[in-house]
C-alpha cells in the first residue's frame, strides 16, 4: 500500500487544528480555513485515500463561485458552498476532514 505524501499529513494536521465542531463557530472556522481546500492536492493522497479527499472537495465546491450582477466573482466556489451550509453541514464536514486525518496518520504510524 502507497502512503499519502508527508505534506498531506503536515497540512490536514495543521488545517483539523484550526476547525471545530462547536455548533455556534463551526461555519467560521471552516470558511477561515477555506485555502486548505485548494492547496492540499488529490494526487498527495495515498490511493485509499485519494477518493475520500476528492468527495469532500466535491461537496465543499458544489455551489459553484458566487458572482455579482456585472459577473465579476465575489466569492470563491468554497466559501459560497461554505456561506450556504446549515452549521450542522459545515460539522460534517469537519468531522470527515478530521476522521481523515486520523487515516492519513495511521499511514504514517
Amino acid at each position: 500500500m502507497n502512503k499519502s505524501n508527508i505534506f498531506v499529513h503536515i497540512e490536514l494536521s495543521k488545517f483539523v487544528a484550526s476547525l471545530t465542531t462547536n455548533i455556534l463557530l463551526s461555519k467560521e472556522y471552516l470558511k477561515a480555513q477555506a485555502g486548505y481546500f485548494n492547496i492540499i492536492p488529490t494526487k498527495y493522497f495515498s490511493d485509499a485515500l485519494s477518493p475520500e479527499w476528492q468527495q469532500i472537495i466535491a461537496e465543499i465546491k458544489q455551489k459553484g463561485p458566487k458572482v455579482d450582477p456585472t459577473g465579476r466573482v465575489v466569492a470563491n466556489a468554497v466559501i459560497n458552498t461554505i456561506e450556504q451550509m446549515s452549521a450542522e453541514e459545515c460539522i460534517a464536514i469537519a468531522m470527515r476532514i478530521i476522521s481523515l486525518r486520523e487515516k492519513v496518520k495511521m499511514e504514517f504510524e
